[in-house]
């Protein structure tokens, strides 16, 4: 997919200076175009799960659940807390905090910037089982063309690194870029499932099977899950952790121009602060 714009058009997002446009500001615009760009064609080294559902057993060991692309667990969920197993929470996307991180690269990074992205309509539910962590699944989901891109509030804590203030022409260029970059239209949907749950109240790790680009991931992420005290019916359960997502791994070509001079890396860093409140239903 190709994603630089011509030399004879103006990527949104680019700066006019009189009648033409300067090298740094045309630079600078294409760099802000290609957040999380290129889509490669090559599979990637990494080879994809199986996305056969396995059906969730509350009570037998480690937490199993099916693969992004499977049907979701919260039926299952639900049916065992309705048995008195555990408890089913539903995202609260309003309290909810995930934050991707996009890091510039290369020689010409200077003329580029970093990118604070954020997911403002997080869905999804956990089950926390009454005892142990036997059962315990997360299942969350967001759409591409619902993120946030370089709020101001969300950069200014993150220091000199993140200190530039992209303008609205740019930020708009960056979304536009991105969803095609990513194929968002084919691909709308970034989806995460546990399949696993080891570990032991509050420190839990999961195996996380990531879907993103029509590939999907097995990743391994440390959480700390704050449990509601009193009364569970009406407390807001606490999910804190950290994941590092690698475009190539999901077949997506970090953007690059000028023979690597200007560029994205590789690696994305995720903070994700979830809030989730009971549920007597799924969505």
């Amino acid at each position: 997919m190709q994603v630089l714009t011509p030399a004879n058009e103006v990527p949104p997002g680019a700066h006019r200076r009189g009648g033409g446009r300067s090298a740094a500001s045309a630079i600078a615009a294409l760099m802000l175009g290609g957040a999380l760009a290129g889509c490669g064609t090559a599979p990637p080294a990494t080879t994809p799960i199986a996305t056969t559902p396995t059906a969730t057993t509350p009570g037998a060991g480690a937490s199993e659940a099916s693969s992004p692309q499977g049907p979701s667990s919260c039926t299952a969920w639900l049916a065992a807390q309705q048995r008195g197993e555990g408890r089913l929470y539903r995202v609260d996307a309003a309290t909810s905090q995930v934050r991707i991180h996009v890091f510039r690269a290369g020689r010409l990074a200077k003329f580029g910037h970093n990118h604070v992205i954020g997911v403002e309509r997080l869905t999804g539910q956990v089950f926390v089982p009454t005892d142990g962590i036997a059962g315990a699944g997360v299942e969350l989901a967001f759409r591409l063309d619902d993120l946030a891109i370089d709020k101001p509030e969300w950069r200014a804590p993150l220091g000199p690194e993140f200190a530039s203030t992209p303008s609205a022409s740019d930020v708009a260029g960056t979304r536009a870029n991105l969803l095609r970059a990513v194929d968002g239209e084919r691909f709308p949907v970034i989806a995460m499932r546990s399949t696993a749950v080891a570990g032991a109240f509050p420190v839990l790790a999961l195996k996380l099977a990531v879907n993103w680009h029509g590939q999907t991931r097995l990743l391994d992420v440390p959480v700390r899950v704050v449990r509601p005290a009193g009364d569970a019916g009406r407390s807001v359960l606490r999910t804190q952790g950290a994941l590092v997502l690698r475009q190539s791994d999901f077949g997506i070509t970090p953007f690059s121009i000028l023979g690597g001079l200007l560029a994205i890396q590789d690696e994305l860093t995720v903070d994700v602060d979830v809030a989730a409140v009971p549920a007597v239903a799924c969505d």
